[in-house]
């Protein structure tokens, strides 16, 4: 009896720890020069962003089924949270793709206004998922140039606002 409790009490504590240890977003920015466009692209574990956004909202969500709630949602939810600004200008973000990859959502945006330059000086302020997850780790890869020339910006605990200077390598 004390065996079957034993199983039982366990079966009980692996089916309450969270599914992954990692709590992370990952956006890559991605200068598209055949369209002058700059590409955002979002990976979160849908699971964290649906529990944040529940949390939220007070509603039950499915954020791996694609509709146009959801996207509307996801929009306002990384609008809110994501603030960047490139060379002093406002970017705004619109939304264009998003898709479900195994446990992660890739969702996509433009940044308009955008203007290339040689030298750009980014003002980001990155708070997704920071004020509900304390080991949140959020990182920004920035590609402006699409020579390898890839920078980063890491924003996890404390960091909500970080600036840098992104120029070409030679």
């Amino acid at each position: 009896m004390k065996k079957v409790l034993f199983l039982l009490g366990l079966l009980l504590i692996m089916g309450m720890r969270p599914a992954h240890p990692l709590k992370m977003c990952v956006c890559h920015a991605k200068y598209q020069p055949e369209t002058g466009r700059l590409n955002l692209t979002f990976r979160f574990f849908w699971d964290d962003l649906e529990h944040a956004l529940e949390q939220q909202t007070g509603r039950d969500l499915n954020l791996p089924q694609i509709t146009a709630d959801n996207n509307r949602l996801l929009t306002d939810f990384v609008q809110k949270q994501f603030d960047l600004n490139i060379n002093r200008q406002h970017m705004q973000l619109r939304h264009v793709s998003s898709s479900i990859e195994d446990v992660v959502l890739v969702v996509g945006f433009v940044a308009e206004p955008f203007t290339p330059a040689a030298v750009y000086d980014i003002d980001l302020s990155n708070q997704i998922l920071l004020d509900v997850y304390p080991d949140q780790y959020n990182m920004v890869r920035f590609d402006f140039f699409g020579d390898g020339n890839l920078e980063t910006m890491r924003f996890e605990r404390a960091e909500r606002r970080l600036t840098k200077q992104i120029v070409r390598r030679k």
